[in-house]
């Protein structure tokens, strides 16, 4: 008894070691007798990126708008180019004087005083001057068809020199007075009056002689 006793005993043990040797198997053991490493039964470890690597990212997707732009625009104000100065004023040409003669009245009594006002004005556009000396202006009294009767220079042996510079709508106004009577060049001393009648009295400086105004003597 004491010999099967034994005999049992040693199989028990034997069975066991046996069941420890080879028993149940995992899958990595398994690999591993095979000759096929462990890692490559694992999933791969998620490891973190590393820091240089955020910052690389950072770089690549951060906004235009986050950072100031680092371009200068530079603007340029516009140049004008002024006109150059007017030139000194040039002789008043006689298509831009305009000769009248204004006064109070259009009819007077035979023998009255009419007042006269020679006006010349230069209409152009410009600046300039004319010489407009007191031998160079007059009035005239003449009658419809043309005949003169009387001129304010024909008395007046005055001279003189005055050149007037005229701005564009400028007016110079002379004044005088006539007697009602007829006059020459030279002022000879016989003289008549001037009977009733329609007249008409115009302005004249040198060659030029303006429109002419109406004048009634009743």
């Amino acid at each position: 008894m004491a010999t099967a006793g034994t005999a049992v005993g040693a199989l028990l043990f034997v069975w066991a070691v046996g069941a420890l040797l080879g028993g149940n198997e995992t899958p990595s053991i398994r690999g591993a007798s095979h000759g096929v490493p462990l890692a490559t039964t694992r999933a791969p470890a998620s490891n973190p990126p590393s820091t240089g690597m955020i910052a690389s990212h950072s770089s690549t997707t951060s906004s235009p708008s986050a950072s100031p732009s680092l371009q200068a625009t530079t603007t340029t104000a516009p140049t004008t180019t002024s006109a150059p100065p007017p030139g000194p004023p040039q002789v008043c040409p006689d298509s831009v004087i305009r000769l009248t003669v204004t006064t109070p009245r259009t009819t007077y009594r035979v023998g009255q005083r009419p007042g006269l006002t020679l006006q010349i004005t230069n209409v152009g556009q410009v600046p300039c001057f004319r010489d407009v000396s007191h031998q160079l202006r007059s009035v005239l009294v003449r009658t419809t068809s043309g005949v003169r009767l009387w001129s304010s220079a024909d008395c007046y042996s005055l001279t003189t020199h005055e050149i007037a510079t005229l701005a564009p709508n400028q007016t110079l106004s002379y004044y005088v007075i006539w007697y009602g009577r007829t006059s020459a060049p030279g002022c000879p001393v016989k003289r008549a009056t001037v009977p009733a009648g329609q007249y008409e009295v115009v302005g004249q400086l040198a060659n030029l002689v303006g429109a002419p105004t109406p004048l009634t003597l009743g």
